[in-house]
């Protein structure tokens, strides 16, 4: 299925995840899963209803939990590989899982499980290895290269890049995110505060608290729940 389906879109991938597709699907034959593997004609007709987005020009859907949602492989880009959420609420295609592999894995030992029950790669709470950092700190260099060489850049793709370098940002780093607490996109910052509170950066408290009083109005309360979150943290 899997390749006459990737044929279909011109979709080149390692022959190795292709097989991961195959055997996922067929262990979805024997076992319901609440996030179901689309059948081919389902997937077509999502995919070329996306294509006409810009923004999921890199992402062709293959999971749905039958409410609009759906779960995509990155298929080229600078998160070439991940896999991300297609929300049909709010638009969010920063990865959450670091492979096919990671996710499969993850879905199977925890078939009844919705998306959001699921323990994610992205944001992470652990470092990784120097290999896997090695991997995202390149996903990340590419990814603030397509920005800053366009200028021209379209405000929903630049959105959708930033989230993507923020849900990649390991712990060590996150003095780098701080600078997205004064954009100028309201959900960039709101986003900004999210991830600076769900890693409890202590050092970003200042200008946390500078965003929770005069920040845009998203920016604001999620301003206020991040520096909650790094009070409880330091708490403890």
């Amino acid at each position: 299925m899997f390749i006459d389906l990737f044929n279909r879109f011109s979709i080149t991938l390692p022959i190795r995840l292709v097989e991961e597709l195959e055997t996922h699907s067929k262990q979805q034959k024997d076992q319901k899963y609440f996030l179901r593997l689309m059948e081919f004609d389902e997937i077509i007709e999502t995919a070329d209803f996306m294509s006409e987005m810009e923004v999921y020009q890199d992402i062709i859907p293959l999971w749905t939990d039958d409410h609009s949602n759906y779960i995509g492989l990155h298929f080229q880009g600078a998160c070439k590989y991940r896999i991300s959420y297609i929300n049909h609420e709010e638009t969010d295609l920063s990865p959450s899982f670091r492979s096919i592999s990671s996710f499969i894995t993850k879905l199977e030992q925890h078939p009844n499980l919705d998306w959001d029950e699921l323990k994610k790669d992205y944001p992470s709470e652990i470092e990784f290895s120097n290999t896997e950092l090695a991997e995202d700190s390149i996903c990340i260099e590419e990814l603030n290269k397509l920005i800053s060489s366009n200028e021209l850049i379209n405000d929903d793709v630049r959105c959708q890049y930033i989230f993507s370098i923020m849900a990649l940002t390991p712990k060590r780093d996150l003095d780098s995110l701080i600078k997205y607490l004064d954009d100028e996109d309201m959900y960039v910052q709101e986003r900004a505060c999210e991830i600076i509170g769900f890693h409890r950066y202590i050092p970003a408290k200042e200008k946390l608290t500078e965003v929770s009083k005069n920040g845009m109005h998203n920016g604001k309360l999620a301003a206020t729940i991040a520096l909650s979150r790094i009070r409880e943290h330091e708490r403890t």
